[in-house]
């Protein structure tokens, strides 16, 4: 039996090996400031809105519930070898964002606006940390 063990994690290593070989010959298409300007500043902009009107149907908070998804989805993007500024406090405000996003997509499914603007204040000032560090040289974006 140990045997037979054996050899299902090898062949179970082999299945895996070539993902692992091909996702680390992977290099980033879109820069830092693309991923913002395509993703992360639209995706963000549609939760904010909530704020100011709240949609009226399925096909408005599943938008808003897919922006929050996208949101999440570049903060990974912006955790990749390639992107990453640093592996502290570019990761910690990137986890941040992927966190907020969660909720966000939560708060959008639940139709709950309240949950929704308070996150909204989460992802606000995580980009604001993050602009403040990395992009602004320690400006703040609301100067």
């Amino acid at each position: 039996m140990p045997g037979s063990r054996l050899s299902l994690a090898i062949a179970a290593a082999l299945l895996v090996a070539p993902v692992g070989a091909e996702q680390a010959t992977i290099s980033p298409g879109a820069t830092v400031k693309q991923i913002h300007e395509l993703m992360i500043t639209p995706a963000s902009n549609a939760l904010f809105a909530v704020e100011s009107e709240a949609p009226r149907d399925d096909v408005g908070w599943n938008h808003v519930r897919d922006s929050a998804l996208l949101l999440g989805e570049s903060a990974k993007l912006l955790m990749t070898r390639g992107r990453a500024k640093d592996a502290g406090d570019w990761m910690t405000l990137a986890r941040a964002l992927l966190g907020s996003a969660r909720s966000a997509a939560t708060a959008a499914a639940k139709r709950n606006v309240d949950a929704l603007a308070s996150v909204n204040g989460e992802i606000v000032a995580t980009c604001e940390g993050c602009h403040e560090t990395y992009r602004d040289n320690g400006r703040s974006m609301s100067r």
